[in-house]
């Protein structure tokens, strides 16, 4: 029988593709001023972007024509490779800004950590569904995730990178949670993780001043709180319908990292309410496509996939969203497909890419199945 697998579920392709399409036109206005001051070459950020995007188009592309079987039999290779890579990065990686979370390639930086996020969820995913039977059982269950996660979180921490290893603890315990780990070991970890966190925090000075200073950043405006406050009057100024496309001023060197981690604050500035309400939409719709896919899955380790790829962008989204309006302390992390940076928009196109994998897969799945029961309902006849 020739397998015919489905098209790209249409409804997240849109989303994609109208995010992408997005943030080309906002990345194209914020940083075409900073381009020229760093470059001399007003277009050198939005020309590369532009070249990033149909790149990440591809790999999402790729790994959705890839089984789903193929993934899972991959998950535990791929999870050591790039264990190996995050270590590597601590003894090779390059410093920015204090942290060393980024490989130099001929002029080109690749974060790691964007491509490792996707292992781990593969891993887990993998894990549950391979050996439900032991989940009951702490040591020989839920021990060797854990053991795993730890690595993981430990790696991230040492770079620093405390906001990323945040995300996958929260992840993998939804993951866990949802896969069927009982109640009593994740609320015991629960316990134990948060005052570890807290620890975390309080340990570096600046970590611990960064991360309270969202509760009242007006009392260090030029200090911990200058970034949420030039994105609070980013908000503030685009109103209900903005500025106007390319009219917006915190842009102009007052916002950092106003086309990376804070571009939806231009956003905010230059197309208003009317436009940061059309950006959650369309992660709305993009999530809740993403679950249904995940509930219609037709095994353990697909539906756990698609969930814990879903929950790394929803979660991001969240994050971000949530930093450049004050909600939340503010955390260097990207939006996914929306704020500029090469590697985290790969990781992403992975991430959707595994997701379309599940949903591509489906419908080939459902037919063998109902195939075979036709063989056995004629077989008893």
């Amino acid at each position: 029988m020739n397998r015919r697998i489905a098209p790209p579920d249409p409804v997240i392709s849109s989303a994609v593709l109208l995010l992408m399409l997005l943030s080309a036109i906002m990345i194209g206005s914020a940083s075409l001023s900073i381009a020229e001051v760093r470059y001399g070459d007003s277009l050198r950020i939005i020309s590369h972007w532009m070249i990033y995007i149909p790149i990440g188009l591809v790999i999402a592309w790729a790994i959705s024509s890839v089984h789903p079987d193929w993934l899972k039999a991959a998950s535990l290779p791929l999870l050591g490779i790039f264990l190996l890579l995050m270590f590597a990065v601590l003894l090779f990686g390059i410093e920015i800004n204090g942290a060393t979370r980024w490989f130099s390639l001929a002029g080109m930086t690749l974060q790691p950590v964007e491509l490792f996020k996707p292992a781990i969820i593969l891993y887990m995913a993998y894990y549950i569904a391979a050996f439900p039977e032991r989940l009951k059982s702490f040591s020989a269950g839920l021990a060797p995730m854990l053991v795993v996660l730890c690595a993981a979180a430990t790696l991230l921490l040492l770079q620093p990178d405390f906001g990323n290893a945040v995300l996958l603890v929260m992840v993998t315990f939804c993951i866990w949670f949802v896969g069927g780990v009982p109640l009593r070991h994740l609320f015991a970890l629960v316990a134990i993780t948060i005052p570890i966190g807290l620890l975390g925090i309080l340990a570096e000075p600046y970590r611990a001043k960064r991360f309270f200073s969202f509760t009242d950043p007006w009392a260090d405006p030029f200090g911990s709180g200058y970034q949420l406050v030039q994105s609070m009057i980013a908000f503030g100024s685009g109103g209900l319908s903005g500025s106007g496309l390319g009219q917006g001023v915190q842009k102009l060197f007052y916002l950092p990292e106003a086309f990376t981690d804070f571009i939806a604050a231009v956003l905010a500035e230059e197309l208003g309410l009317a436009g940061t309400l059309a950006l959650i939409i369309i992660f709305a719709v993009l999530i809740w496509r993403s679950l249904q896919i995940a509930m219609h899955a037709n095994e353990t380790f697909e539906r756990l996939l698609v969930l814990g790829c879903t929950l790394l962008i929803a979660i991001s989204c969240m994050i971000n969203l949530g930093a450049v309006m004050g909600i939340l302390p503010t955390k260097g992390m990207p939006i996914p497909f929306f704020s500029y940076g090469g590697s985290a928009l790969f990781g992403n196109c992975i991430l959707i890419g595994m997701i379309l994998s599940v949903q591509r897969h489906q419908s080939e799945n459902s037919a063998e199945q109902h195939l075979q029961n036709s063989r056995k309902i004629e077989a008893i006849v």
